[in-house]
């Protein structure tokens, strides 16, 4: 992603700050402010007069997690020799490549991406974090730190950009963890003797509580505040932000919290073990071990814990990303095992009885969330969809022209059908396209999305934390078809909320006509979301509305609703 492009100075101010930072530096012999002095030695970023920043890429919050320590809790890093030179992103965690991914490089999104579909891309020497701070002198800035979503299998912390919000007086972190079986693997092979957070198998979440660790004991070399941490987290993010709410090894390592589309995913032991045997079998058929499932089972029985161990670390990663392609129930590991130590068994149970980190919260939802998760619905591939997203030209649709029809499954349309019965009902009558998202047949329904917030998280956290504030996304003013396509997607509320659209997935529903509305509403956003950062409320004089506390009541405080049409935003307090 190249971030050398985004907001715009006079030449005459970029030339003042260039003197200003300079001359501060010769007079008072100080270090260059783009140079940090952390714990492990000097790092040196890149400054970014055009977008008024100083960025750090590519910094080791961990030891490598290869070799030995391929399915091991993280290590803190080696002090490094010199001046490390920070100014490139590292590889993306290991992962199949998609749309939601970045690209063999780490970071880039294009058309090539649809060349790396379903194949492994990444490095297992993955464990970076990437910082943003203003193009300034100010120190105790509050830190956002964000962590990708991805159905824990896809992302990269690369593909999210913090310079509009740094603006705001923030340092923006992104970090890469561990993802899929290299992130989450339980299985008794694995087990040290001695207790060990590594027999929990929650690496990926291990690896995020050592990069907390790590930033705050150095985010003030870079001009952050410690004590004033806020993590930010969408769709797996946001569960690993409710991860580390809930472990029992969190002390203190943030301040506030933001979960964008939370979607639990949390498993037991049992069903880790289930998966683990799964991919043994699948392994032992493609090393030539055996001939089909049931010989593989009867194989692997007769195989003691050592030998199952060695012959789990001499696969290499691209053979084990490959064995999940073989059987469908391999494809999403399961993630964030329950098991006692990393995790509560009951996270829920820890809420209620106030043992967890309580911080002050945002909760946010989009009206559509189930329309990124349609593929089912429709009769062209990912890597179709991908070409028709990045080649339509969103200020000249007649350009590329598309159609419903040459997207959507000809019984989903038209898409405003209005579906009849409950999902499963004997008086059951799928609806167009709107409800197979919303209500019944998408992979994930927005349904489901409402009834975790609305019916659990929402009323629980309530009772325990007064400063809860939850919103909805609503924005759908993409040139048709995308308005129908995507809508108010899953997703779609990150450019918003970060004050980017840059990325390449949703870049086609962003127009020149739309593009007043729907920059004020980012404005309004990425405002709330730096002065949440910085004291416990979102509110501000430019919001439009009080933005009050989630209740539990009826007709009490429920969600702001953050919608604009192409001229300006609606941002309302909703009761209901």
């Amino acid at each position: 992603m190249d971030r050398s492009n985004t907001g715009r100075l006079r030449p005459i101010t970029l030339a003042l700050s260039l003197s200003l930072l300079l001359c501060t530096s010769l007079l008072t012999g100080c270090k260059a402010p783009n140079v940090a002095d952390t714990e492990l030695g000097k790092a040196q970023g890149t400054f970014h007069f055009e977008q008024r920043t100083i960025e750090w890429k590519g910094i080791p919050y961990a030891q490598a997690p290869t070799g030995e320590r391929r399915w091991q809790a993280p290590q803190p890093p080696t002090p490094w020799e010199g001046t490390l030179k920070a100014r490139e992103f590292s590889q993306a965690c290991m992962q199949l490549g998609s749309m939601y991914g970045p690209g063999p490089d780490g970071y880039s999104q294009d058309l090539s991406l649809r060349d790396t579909f379903n194949q492994p891309i990444g490095s297992e020497d993955c464990l970076y974090l990437n910082i943003q701070r203003p193009l300034n002198f100010k120190q105790k800035l509050p830190v956002v730190v964000y962590l990708h979503g991805g159905s824990h299998v896809f992302g990269a912390g690369s593909l999210y950009d913090g310079s509009t919000l740094v603006q705001h007086g923030v340092v923006f972190v992104s970090l890469n963890y561990r993802l899929g079986l290299l992130g989450w693997l339980h299985h008794p092979a694995l087990h040290s003797t001695e207790a060990s957070p590594s027999n929990s198998g929650n690496f990926g979440t291990l690896d995020i509580l050592q990069a907390l660790t790590f930033i705050k004991s150095n985010i003030a070399a870079f001009g952050g505040d410690p004590d004033n941490i806020t993590l930010v987290g969408q769709s797996a993010g946001a569960s690993h932000v409710f991860s580390m709410m809930v472990s029992p090894l969190n002390h203190d390592l943030f301040q506030r919290a933001v979960m964008m589309s939370p979607g639990l995913l949390n498993q037991t032991p049992a069903t880790g073990l289930a998966f683990a045997n799964g991919l043994l079998q699948t392994l032992v058929i493609l090393n030539g071990l055996a001939p089909d499932p049931e010989s593989a089972a009867t194989f692997l029985a007769a195989q003691d814990s050592a030998w199952i161990q060695s012959f789990l670390y001499g696969q290499s990663a691209i053979t084990l990303l490959n064995a999940t392609t073989m059987v469908p129930e391999l494809l999403i590991p399961p993630a964030v095992f329950l098991d006692g130590e990393v995790q509560p068994v009951d996270p829920y149970g820890a809420v209620a009885t106030g043992q967890f980190l309580n911080v002050p919260l945002i909760m946010g939802i989009t009206r559509e969330e189930g329309k990124l998760f349609t593929q089912n619905g429709m009769i062209i591939d990912s890597s179709t969809l991908w070409t028709h997203m990045l080649e339509f030209d969103a200020n000249q649709p007649e350009n590329t022209p598309l159609a419903l029809e040459d997207v959507i499954a000809p019984e989903l349309l038209p898409a405003e059908r209005a579906q009849q019965g409950h999902c499963g009902a004997t008086d059951f009558v799928m609806g167009g396209y709107n409800d197979f998202a919303n209500l019944c047949g998408a992979r994930a329904t927005t349904a489901l999305f409402r009834y975790l917030q609305n019916d659990v998280l929402l009323p629980l956290l309530s009772s325990q934390q007064s400063q809860l504030y939850a919103y909805e996304w609503a924005w759908n003013q993409q040139p048709f078809p995308w308005n129908v396509i995507h809508g108010s997607a899953h997703g779609g509320d990150i450019g918003f909320i970060l004050g980017g659209f840059d990325a390449a997935i949703f870049a086609n529903g962003y127009s020149e006509q739309n593009a007043p509305g729907r920059l004020a509403l980012s404005s309004a956003m990425v405002k709330s979301l730096a002065r949440f950062a910085r004291n416990g409320d979102p509110n501000h004089s430019t919001l439009g509305d009080d933005w009050l506390n989630w209740s539990p009541l009826p007709n009490s405080a429920k969600r702001l609703l953050l919608d604009a049409d192409d001229l300006e935003p609606h941002i309302e307090m909703q009761f209901q």
